[in-house]
């Protein structure tokens, strides 16, 4: 059996050729171009090399990221913890295999002098032989390059990637550090027509993933990318004129919270993770009391404080969803008002259902109103269906069944917020949906919450915050996102 067993497409044979003769000349014995003994099978034999092997290494370029066997070699060794992969020109790794450390050897013709190839073979060696050389000044890696754009989503500033002092942390890096295992997780899923009758739940299955903090969870789903139409059709009960015009947006792949952030979340990141990079954060900020009610009265620069230390604490890269993200992670390929259909019940949301724009109070205020934006809502059913109930409070998050890609309480329950500024218009922004803003002035908020109408509460409605202000009590909380 061969110490490394080297994955790439044949393609890419004469670029890989060099890499292996580097390795052979240090003694170690590589299994990537074989002569099969008569009667063996391809199959058998590569699961058998892959299994044995101390190292598995695979070349990614544009012919081999489309190859499914490369990728199901890959998927191998990353489950073995032994895949080292490696980028020929430049190109990413497929979705799921960005989370490890992959050196770009994009330009290199061969000259064994580079320093990108010296310590690639010599980071190999050390992991066949067990043994860590001590690197020349030509071996020693480039320190992680954070792009700005990346500190600024996650609420971390350019001076923010080191902290010291008692109860500090560091933010080592944000590269090279992988996700938490994945599971396939099965739930039923709820569905109503145009009156809110309920339809046969049907099945789903989703990616998830646990991220430890603290002393405690959060619980993430993978969202597969795509492209949709974001905000509300002309016709569509309660439509704002901001919702429109729609456009087609095209979406990466994102893990995103299946709930809020609840209270004990909140609380356990703050407790783990003291020191303040922008902004202080009290550990229970809440109007409502309870470890798994969801986090709220909250302001968003308070909600990328929270995201900018959870990255530093995890060295993943988390943050607030953008809006475009946000509302195809809430739609989960559907086209209605609501993930659940046409119209939405007491039952399924969290929501005023008992008439008005908005009820309850905020501290001593009572903020109830038939208006809200300039809309006048009367009745608490939304279009053909049944009025419903007022809880006058947060409830606890996976209360009401999950929309198809496993997310809770995308709907009602507290408003969310969201990376960009705004709301604008959908044709000022790009089919990409990039965030917008620079930290200060409004900020998008997305979900309604308990207190609102449920024509608030649709899919498409946005609305924005002051990016200081925390909102009426008990009402504004927050979802994050981890990129992958």
């Amino acid at each position: 059996m061969a110490d490394i067993f080297f994955s790439y497409k044949r393609e890419d044979r004469g670029r890989v050729e060099p890499i292996v003769r580097l390795l052979e000349r240090e003694g170690l014995k590589v299994w990537w171009d074989p002569d099969l003994a008569a009667g063996e099978r391809f199959d058998e034999v590569i699961a058998e090399e892959i299994d044995a092997a101390l190292c598995v290494m695979v070349a990614w370029s544009v012919h081999s990221v489309r190859a499914p066997w490369v990728r199901d070699e890959a998927s191998r060794g990353m489950r073995r913890g032994v895949l080292v992969p490696l980028s020929l020109d430049g190109t990413e790794p497929p979705l799921g295999f960005g989370v490890i450390h992959t050196p770009d050897l994009q330009g290199w013709q061969g000259d064994e002098a580079d320093p990108r190839i010296r310590h690639l073979v010599t980071d190999v060696v050390g992991r066949v032989t067990g043994t860590v050389p001590e690197p020349g000044p030509d071996l020693v890696p480039e320190p992680p390059r954070v792009s700005r754009r990346t500190l600024l989503q996650v609420g971390v500033g350019t001076g923010a990637l080191l902290f010291a002092g008692a109860g500090g942390w560091a933010l080592d890096s944000f590269i090279g550090r992988r996700l938490p295992s994945t599971r396939i997780e099965t739930f039923s899923i709820a569905s109503v027509d145009s009156t809110g009758a309920r339809l046969p739940d049907q099945g789903a299955t989703a990616d998830v993933f646990d991220l430890p903090v603290g002393n405690t969870t959060m619980q993430f789903a993978i969202v597969h990318g795509g492209s949709f139409l974001i905000g509300s059709p002309d016709n569509e009960p309660g439509r704002r004129p901001i919702e429109g015009p729609q456009q087609q947006m095209t979406v990466a792949s994102f893990a995103i919270g299946r709930t809020a952030v609840t209270q004990a979340q909140w609380a356990a990141l703050v407790g783990a993770a003291r020191e303040a990079i922008e902004v202080p954060l009290d550990p229970a900020p809440s109007s409502f009391s309870g470890a798994g009610l969801p986090v709220e009265t909250i302001s968003w620069k308070q909600a990328t404080e929270f995201c900018a230390r959870l990255s530093a604490l995890t060295g993943l890269v988390l943050r607030l969803p953008k809006e475009v993200e946000w509302e195809y992670a809430c739609r989960a390929h559907t086209t209605t008002p609501f993930h659940v259909g046409p119209t939405i019940t007491a039952d399924l949301a969290n929501y005023c259902g008992t008439g008005g724009a908005v009820a309850g109070r905020s501290g001593e205020v009572d903020v109830s109103s038939i208006e809200y934006g300039g809309v006048v809502y009367e009745s608490g059913a939304y279009d053909q269906g049944p009025l419903g109930i007022f809880r006058g409070t947060t409830v606890p998050v996976g209360t009401f069944p999950p929309n198809r890609f496993g997310l809770y309480e995308m709907h009602g329950n507290v408003w969310e917020h969201c990376a960009d500024a705004g709301p604008v218009e959908y044709r000022k922004t790009g089919a990409d949906g990039q965030v917008s803003g620079d930290g200060s002035g409004s900020r998008v908020l997305r979900g309604g919450c308990w207190s609102h109408n449920p024509a608030i509460c649709r899919s498409a409605y946005r609305d924005g915050m002051d990016a200081d202000f925390s909102g009426w009590q008990g009402r504004v909380g927050m979802r994050v996102v981890c990129e992958i």
